[in-house]
């Protein structure tokens, strides 16, 4: 479980950026910012035995889920149709970046809480974390780009 949180972050900045392209300037300029933070500290993360500043991360996971709530209820910058707020970015989105947000907040809860992963367990343990941490990351982070702009400009491969 060492590489879950580093994963957890670089999928979710990866959603971000994706969403940040094609969006309004206030959305584009946030998004932006998150998902470069969250691709820098996935890449500390996995490059660490710990992820860094457990505390600081969890606080400002916690910030980043609450206002992608006020950005998905009350965005300022968001074209209204009608009864329906158009932030130009796919709530898809915003939910797989969500998730994977809310999982790494729980790592890095349950590390700043002092709780740490059993010692031991050997290569092979370490690799078949890895690969299921890696393959849970991958498919939340393709389906919910997929959903984006970027994603849905990609010309099929035959």
């Amino acid at each position: 479980m060492r590489t879950w949180p580093g994963l957890a972050a670089i999928g979710a900045g990866l959603i971000h950026l994706g969403s940040a392209s094609g969006a309004p300037i206030a959305v584009l300029v946030p998004l932006s910012a998150v998902g470069a933070a969250e691709v820098l500290f996935g890449i500390l993360a996995l490059a660490r035995d710990e992820p860094p500043a457990a505390r600081i991360g969890t606080g400002a996971l916690a910030v980043v889920l609450v206002l992608s709530v006020v950005a998905l209820l009350l965005p300022g910058s968001a074209a209204r149709h009608g009864s329906v707020v158009d932030l130009g970015v796919p709530a898809i989105a915003f939910a797989g970046a969500a998730v994977l947000d809310l999982v790494l907040g729980v790592l890095l809860a349950l590390q700043a809480a002092g709780l740490r992963r059993p010692a031991g367990g050997g290569p092979v343990r370490f690799l078949l974390a890895a690969a299921l941490g890696a393959g849970v990351v991958a498919v939340v982070t393709t389906q919910s780009l997929a959903a984006t702009s970027v994603g849905g400009s990609m010309p099929m491969m035959h």
